[in-house]
């Protein structure tokens, strides 16, 4: 194996080395986080691919170096992406990526109804999987007005890390948690919101490339509703 072969070979192993870390530091806080999809191993073979390739613009092939240069091969892609990405451009990218944050929904009374509402609906979610860093999951009520049937959005469920309470409208039928029908069994009705959830070979792709790890919603369960005291 010649030098410009070898400088290749350990910037390569170099340049995963940030990427397998990262995944050594998630199973062993997580030992219960779902398994790569091969989204990931194509991840790291990019990187092993710059990392080799910074390498050899080293002057000198020595295996240290090459190890080294490839280990800071996906700090100097990334800084210069950054570098040369503008405010909204970045802002955009980190929304494909997945990086932005959770906003705060403000739960408005739809246009029409009695504002003084005394019912609510307050939805706990359970996840089996990893937690999806984006979720739009609409939770309406079905209103009977002047002999119509009407649906009308009293909210959404954002963020499955912890509860979310909806104020149900007076004259309300039926409330719906992401198109599954709930029981409002009184004033206070506790809903169970079982999801499961799976990594997707994009995703994977992302996480390798150093975004936040994303997962897809492939099964949700909504329980009828119980009264608590």
């Amino acid at each position: 194996m010649d030098s410009r072969t070898a400088a290749f070979a350990f910037g390569g192993f170099g340049g995963v080395l940030p990427t397998l870390a990262n995944m050594a530091s998630t199973y062993v806080s997580a030992p219960a986080t779902p398994m790569p999809e091969y989204g990931l191993y194509l991840g790291l073979l990019l990187w092993a691919i710059v990392g080799g390739g910074v390498a050899l613009t080293n002057t000198t092939y020595e295996a240290r170096q090459a190890i080294f240069a490839g280990v800071a091969a996906p700090a100097i892609l990334l800084n210069i992406v950054a570098g040369a990405t503008s405010q909204s451009g970045a802002e955009k990218a980190a929304a494909m990526f997945g990086l932005s944050a959770h906003a705060e929904t403000i739960q408005a009374q739809p246009d029409g109804l009695d504002a003084t509402k005394k019912w609510a609906v307050v939805v706990s979610p359970t996840v089996s999987g990893g937690i999806p860093a984006r979720v739009s999951l609409p939770v309406t009520a079905e209103i009977e007005k002047d002999g119509k049937v009407e649906t009308v959005t009293i909210g959404e469920i954002t963020d499955l890390r912890s509860p979310a309470a909806f104020a149900v409208p007076v004259g309300a039928t039926q409330v719906l948690v992401s198109g599954e029908a709930v029981a409002t069994t009184g004033t206070f009705t506790a809903v169970d919101l079982d999801v499961k959830t799976a990594p997707s070979a994009g995703g994977d792709l992302f996480w390798a490339l150093g975004a936040p790890r994303r997962f897809n919603i492939t099964g949700m369960n909504v329980s009828k509703g119980r009264q608590e005291p």
